[in-house]
C-alpha cells in the first residue's frame, strides 16, 4: 500500500511556520494508521520572480550592468540559503517526530511544478502559502494557490490547504 503523501511546498517567496506546523500535525496523525506517511517538501526557485526583481532594478536602479548582476546574484543565493535553513527546520521537527521526509529542488514556476510533483508523486494533500497581496490583487490578477487549488480539485490530486504567510 502506498504511504499517505503530503507535499509541502515552499519557495523563494513562500514560507509559513504555522503551513509546517500543519503539515507535521498531519503527518503526525496519519502516523497512528497502518499506512505510512511521506512528508514531501517541494521547494521551487521562481525563475519568473527573480526575472522580475531583475528587470525592475534595471528599469528603476541607478547601477551599472555588473554591480546589478552582482546584487541579483547576491539576491538569489540569500534566497537559496533562507530556504535551505527552512528546509533543515522542516526536517529536523519530522525526523524527530518520526516522518520520514524527501526533499526535491526545483527550478520554474510555482503553480506548474508544483501539480507536476503532486501528480507524480499521488500526493493525497497539498500545503501551500498563499502570497502576501492585497485581496484586490488576488481577485484581479489571480492568486497562484488559488490556482493550484482548482487544478488540484480538477485533476483529483487531492486536498489543498491554503496558509497565509507569516
Amino acid at each position: 500500500m502506498n504511504p499517505y503523501r503530503i507535499l509541502l511546498a515552499l519557495s523563494t517567496s513562500r514560507y509559513s511556520e504555522r503551513l509546517i506546523s500543519k503539515s507535521i500535525d498531519e503527518a503526525q496523525q496519519q502516523l497512528s494508521k497502518e499506512r505510512g506517511v511521506q512528508l514531501d517538501v517541494l521547494y521551487i526557485i521562481e525563475d519568473a520572480e527573480l526575472n522580475r526583481i531583475s528587470n525592475q532594478v534595471g528599469q528603476d536602479g541607478f547601477l551599472g550592468a555588473s554591480v546589478q548582476k552582482d546584487v541579483l546574484e547576491a539576491l538569489g543565493a540569500a534566497h537559496h540559503r533562507t530556504a535551505l535553513a527552512h528546509i533543515s527546520s522542516v526536517r529536523k521537527q519530522a525526523e524527530a517526530a518520526g516522518i520520514d521526509v524527501q526533499v526535491t529542488e526545483a527550478n520554474g514556476h510555482f503553480s506548474k511544478a508544483v501539480i507536476a510533483h503532486a501528480e507524480q508523486r499521488q500526493c493525497d494533500v497539498i500545503l501551500l502559502v498563499r502570497d502576501d497581496r492585497p485581496f484586490i490583487s488576488r481577485l484581479l490578477f489571480g492568486s497562484e494557490a488559488d490556482k493550484i487549488a482548482r487544478l488540484a480539485k480538477k485533476e483529483g490530486l487531492g486536498r489543498v490547504v491554503i496558509e497565509e504567510q507569516d
